[in-house]
């Protein structure tokens, strides 16, 4: 497994691009916790989640945006750079269990909760 310090030495952009802050929802219910990260441009090969010590990263390459020759350009917002957020994970998350998945250049990743921590109906009798 590689640290995102040494992935970023491979990472196909230059180390002077600006790094993001993408743009989140975080859902909850009885079974999961879900991060829905927005990182336009990244797919699955430059994007990844990890977890180390309870603390989940996210991050993704663009590798798309920049403006076309110079004197063409009507407006130009968008550049290629990375993305990286870093998120502290309660301890109800069952960390062996997380999956994510890119689609669109939105970013989710699931965090199911550990068996014990789950409400569970009691059934009240006479």
């Amino acid at each position: 497994m590689t640290t995102a310090t040494e992935k970023r030495q491979d990472a196909p952009v230059p180390a002077n691009e600006p790094v993001y802050i993408p743009r989140v929802d975080i859902r909850e219910d009885a079974e999961r916790f879900t991060v829905l990260a927005d990182m336009p441009g990244a797919d699955e090969k430059t994007a990844e989640a990890t977890v180390h010590n309870r603390v989940l990263t996210i991050e993704g390459w663009c590798q798309t945006g920049g403006c076309p020759t110079p004197g063409e350009e009507l407006g130009c917002e968008f550049r290629a750079g990375r993305y990286r957020r870093d998120f502290t994970l309660p301890e109800t998350v069952d960390a062996e269990r997380i999956q994510a998945r890119i689609k669109n250049g939105t970013l989710t990743v699931t965090l199911p909760k550990r068996e014990e921590v789950k409400a569970r109906k009691i059934q009240v009798t006479t």
